[in-house]
């Protein structure tokens, strides 16, 4: 039996000495139910203290009782009051008269009273350490507090699942937190957790996904970019704006275009579409124009930075920009401005890129409903993009932007890419530094490149790669050049749910394919994943959960539900399921570095995987909810790239060229990007679906959009 035990006890006078605690006399007994009324009485009673001397007395008496009426035969029913036992000078006045109706009434009253006294007396005896007749004498009013307590708290540990303590051990957690624990946690979030956002104070836990013994040691070289000799400006403005990165930065520099009108350029789509897709936060026009005239005057004066010269790009707004609002895509911090020059930001605005605005990110990057609305997809603008990097997904497909940064906890650039059609990279955990961006979780959050094709999605990383020294988790990865990959050379498994022109068509390049299957133990990957996130998030929005701001968030079934979850997981039970890490922690000047590998459910799952990874690459479905799961976590590279394209559900009677994506995802171990990158450049040098654009403009002769949609709004999952 578990818990406290309250037993009221009958008038007893033995020797001079009286307990008083009587019965409510009017409470009938259910008939035939005897047993079960006097176990709820004992369960829901208050007590006063007992002596020592009568406690033990009390446990002679009900063990004699079980003892004396154990051998009653089967038929005996006693429906007459015990007379004797009112007449008795041990039990002169006790209300207990009808105590052996049935044999089994009799039997079970007899053990579960002799467990309710034991325990009854264990309490008395053991609370707070003081002698059961010191509670009778002078703390008769807070002995059955304590227990009343104790029972309280066993109750909030249930949601722990650590409800396994006796009474005593509960009293002693809980004076051990009052006393010890709660200070520190208050010293603590007053210091670190008064901020939002996680921007401030970042964690000395590094999660790092490198499967080699020997730590990657060095700076990276830069990649071998291929120009795009040949190419000539268009007439037509929409052409422009669906040519790639390299075409673009080739007419630029050949000077057949400026950065400035190229910046007005995109602008315009921009503002035309926005409306529509719903995926643009804030326009940065002036500081657009700033950027692209520097770049055209450092240009004539014979400087030029590399292919992002003049570019125009869009951020996810969880990237901060001095001067201009960070809104994390929340009604609570719509008006924010951080003066924080983010990282990645600090890289692209170096090469020379161009940032024309801030693109929509779900709610705290949550899924695709932000603030303003919900973002829609280019492709069938009656759906929605998923995903919380939804504006640089939207963006990138409708030809609004040449290439976007986005990021990934868990899905936010497959599921977006996926669904919008266009080709983004996820790349290694630690790649790209995260300064300035909003932070989930330390161990899982990723920034990559939204694109045009694979070879952007290579020059944008090249760009934003490297060591933040803000960034404990950020490194230099030596990554190989995917423009001089020998893809011969390599072996590629497909699963079962690859698309398969994707397989022969890499196959026709002269790669080795391969049936492949990863296979891992771990069945709890998806929780490992919910844990790993949402206790990590609520570290950083502690105090946005405290104020009640979660009340105002877009959509209460996400992050209020999902954090309020994560507030009663333990720090026992995160450590046990999520890590697989190298603590670092430097201490003031002397750079004092301590290390350990906590291999947990986490770390398990990692050296599985790189157990059963013995391919070059695998070819895959790159929104299997599972493989998402299993990928952040190990921190594996992914690239989305379209595939072709299907009719959508139910469409209209007369026609449409509204698509639904097909595509596929092409995964390397960690630190092997450029493996990824270089098969999904040779599956897109033998096919165009990437060059498709979005029928925004023109759906069809007779089809026109509901309003309100009337696809149903899909279950949402953590899209991160």
């Amino acid at each position: 039996m578990e818990g406290p035990f309250y037993i009221e006890l009958c008038r007893f006078q033995f020797s001079g000495m009286t307990v008083s605690r009587s019965l409510n006399r009017q409470s009938p007994t259910p008939a035939g139910n005897t047993a079960t009324w006097f176990l709820d009485k004992c369960r829901n009673m208050s007590s006063r203290p007992l002596t020592r001397f009568m406690a033990s007395l009390l446990l002679l008496l009900f063990y004699s009782l079980a003892d004396s009426f154990a051998d009653l035969p089967s038929q005996f029913q006693a429906q007459q009051e015990l007379t004797d036992i009112n007449k008795s000078a041990i039990l002169p006045t006790c209300p207990y008269r009808r105590a052996a109706t049935l044999l089994e009434m009799v039997q079970t009253l007899a053990v579960s009273s002799y467990i309710c006294c034991h325990k009854l007396v264990n309490v008395y005896l053991l609370v707070e350490e003081r002698p059961l007749d010191e509670c009778d004498s002078k703390n008769g009013n807070e002995c059955p507090k304590n227990i009343t307590e104790a029972s309280q708290i066993r109750h909030g540990l249930t949601l722990l699942d650590a409800d396994f303590f006796n009474d005593i051990k509960i009293l002693e957690i809980a004076k051990g937190a009052k006393e010890f624990n709660i200070p520190i946690i208050r010293t603590n979030r007053k210091l670190v957790a008064s901020i939002n956002g996680g921007l401030h104070n970042p964690s000395p836990l590094v999660f790092n996904p490198e499967w080699s013994k020997e730590q990657s040691q060095g700076k990276a070289n830069r990649f071998n970019h291929p120009s795009a000799s040949g190419i000539q400006r268009p007439i037509n403005e929409e052409d422009i704006a669906f040519m790639s990165v390299l075409e673009l930065g080739e007419l630029i520099k050949k000077k057949q275009i400026t950065s400035e009108e190229l910046t007005g350029i995109f602008l315009k789509r921009l503002r035309r579409y926005n409306p529509v897709l719903e995926s643009v936060v804030t326009y940065t026009e002036d500081l657009a124009y700033q950027q692209a005239k520097e770049a055209d005057k450092l240009l004539s004066q014979g400087v030029h930075l590399g292919p992002l010269h003049g570019i125009p790009y869009g951020l996810k707004d969880i990237i901060s920009v001095p001067l201009y609002k960070t809104s994390w895509g929340s009604t609570t911090f719509k008006n924010q401005v951080l003066n924080i020059e983010a990282w990645v930001y600090k890289r692209l605005k170096s090469a020379g890129a161009v940032l024309v605005a801030k693109l929509v990110t779900g709610s705290l990057a949550y899924d695709d409903i932000w603030f303003g609305g919900r973002t829609r997809n280019p492709w069938n603008i009656e759906e929605f993009s998923t995903g919380s990097s939804a504006g640089p997904a939207a963006c990138t497909s409708a030809g609004m932007i040449p290439f976007a940064i986005g990021s990934e906890t868990a899905g936010s650039i497959t599921y977006p890419a996926s669904r919008c059609g266009v080709t983004a990279l996820r790349p290694t955990f630690g790649s790209v530094g995260r300064t300035g961006v909003m932070s989930l979780s330390e161990s899982l959050d990723k920034l990559g490149p939204f694109c045009r094709n694979a070879a952007d999605c290579a020059v944008i990383l090249d760009a934003i790669r490297g060591k933040d020294p803000d960034d404990l988790s950020s490194r230099d990865i030596p990554f190989g050049d995917p423009f001089s990959v020998d893809i011969t050379k390599l072996t590629v498994g497909y699963l079962d749910d690859a698309d398969m022109e994707v397989v022969h068509v890499l196959e026709s390049k002269g790669i080795k394919v391969v049936p492949f299957k990863l296979n891992y133990t771990v069945d709890s990957v998806q929780g490992i994943l919910n844990f790993t996130m949402d206790v990590d998030m609520l570290a950083h929005f502690d105090e946005w959960q405290r104020s009640g701001k979660d009340d105002d968030y877009e959509a209460q079934d996400q992050w209020p539900v999902e954090l309020r979850r994560a507030r009663v997981v333990s720090a026992v039970d995160y450590l046990q399921d999520v890590e697989h890490q190298q603590e670092c922690m430097e201490i003031g000047d002397l750079g004092l570095k301590v290390a350990r590998l906590a291999q947990r459910a986490r770390g398990k799952l990692i050296q599985e995987v790189k157990e059963n990874f013995n391919v070059d690459a695998f070819i895959g479905n790159a929104t299997d909810w599972e493989r998402v799961c299993m990928g952040n976590l190990v921190g594996l590279p992914v690239i989305v790239v379209p595939t072709g394209f299907k009719n959508i559900p139910n469409p209209p009677p007369t026609g449409t060229r509204r698509r639904t994506t097909v595509n596929t995802g092409i995964y390397a171990p960690p630190n092997h990007d450029h493996i990824a990158l270089a098969l999904a450049m040779a599956y897109q040098s033998a096919t165009n679906h990437h060059k498709q654009r979005p029928p925004i403009d023109d759906l069809g002769p007779n089809d026109t959009i509901p309003n309100p949609p009337t696809v149903p709004i899909p279950p949402r999952r953590l899209h991160m």
